[in-house]
């Protein structure tokens, strides 16, 4: 990995060029001793973890889809034979291998996708008629202990992910009183406060980008319920928007500084501006109300990058 406080080190090797206080001749060497690219050990890392975990992926995507490709060919029990030999394996091997924990977390990775194969191929199998949002749920509620157990962040986005299925599935199938869209945006913010919090005190989850990640489903679906509020009249949808947008600056300018947050706050709320127009602006002015948008999207972007500029120039030390 690069040096932690590499993002300092670049900001002041970039200030040290542009003061010409630094040849250009010097730069290579300047890199090297701030240790802004990777050492050989360092790569032979990357390349380990990345192979390590694409035959891991590719072990279960293969065994899946041999299963599919020769589902005529295969009979009932060598299909749900070969499913849960790998569940199986993985189990056995997560037991073996207790002082690693990155073969730990594969072997768990893969049980827990070979789960849901194995409810897949019930399914197919059996005709069970159950709806598809039930698939996705019990597949969550099963796997749950074993992602409790992992200590390890892909698997609870995996989770989580496993979760917007079946809430989504499930309004498909029944409705609701509000829009799937509420539902969502309720579960992906929750989650990610409840992330939020817990980062502070386990530092296994403290990884900025699942935090980012689960940050931007809830900023995209805080947006969809801000539209639906906004043209279809539902007064909820631009409350539930105004009190992510505050929370959301609130504790990433601070209580901790997270500029990918805070731009995508900026980004919120330039969106949410435009679309005010668009609802208010009379549509008979087509030429002014382009310019008007136009004007507004140029300012507010560039006053927001300064800002946002601002913000990281006073946090590196």
């Amino acid at each position: 990995m690069l040096n932690p406080q590499s993002t300092a080190a670049r900001q002041t090797l970039a200030d040290l060029i542009e003061q010409q206080h630094l040849k250009e001749s010097d730069v290579p060497n300047a890199i090297n001793l701030a240790e802004l690219s990777p050492r050989p050990s360092q790569w032979h890392s990357f390349i380990h973890t990345l192979l390590f975990w694409s035959g891991i992926l590719g072990l279960t995507f293969a065994v899946i889809f041999f299963v599919a490709a020769n589902w005529q060919e295969l009979g009932r029990f060598a299909k749900f034979g070969l499913v849960e030999g790998l569940i199986a394996l993985s189990v056995i091997g997560f037991c073996k291998y207790d002082t690693n924990q990155t073969i730990r977390n594969g072997c768990l990775l893969v049980a827990m996708l070979s789960v849901g194969a194995l409810m897949a191929l019930f399914g197919q199998t059996y005709q069970t008629g159950a709806d598809p949002w039930q698939l996705f749920f019990n597949w969550a509620v099963l796997t749950l202990p074993w992602v409790l157990v992992s200590r390890f962040n892909v698997m609870w986005l995996l989770w989580l992910g496993l979760l917007n299925l079946s809430v989504s599935l499930f309004y498909d199938a029944f409705g609701g009183f509000l829009d799937h869209s509420y539902a969502i945006f309720v579960l992906n913010s929750l989650a990610l406060a409840v992330w939020q919090f817990s980062a502070s005190r386990f530092e296994w989850l403290n990884t900025p980008w699942a935090i980012n990640l689960i940050g931007f489903a809830s900023g995209f679906f805080a947006m969809w319920v801000f539209f639906i509020g906004l043209f279809d009249e539902q007064f909820i949808g631009i409350a539930l928007w105004v009190i992510w947008a505050i929370a959301i600056f609130y504790v990433y300018r601070y209580r901790t500084l997270n500029v990918f947050m805070l731009s995508g706050l900026c980004l919120s709320l330039i969106i949410a501006a435009n679309s005010l127009l668009i609802k208010t602006l009379p549509s008979s002015y087509d030429g002014f109300f382009f310019v008007v948008l136009c004007a507004l999207t140029i300012g507010a972007g560039t006053y927001a990058t300064l800002w946002l500029k601002s913000l990281l120039e006073k946090d590196l030390p």
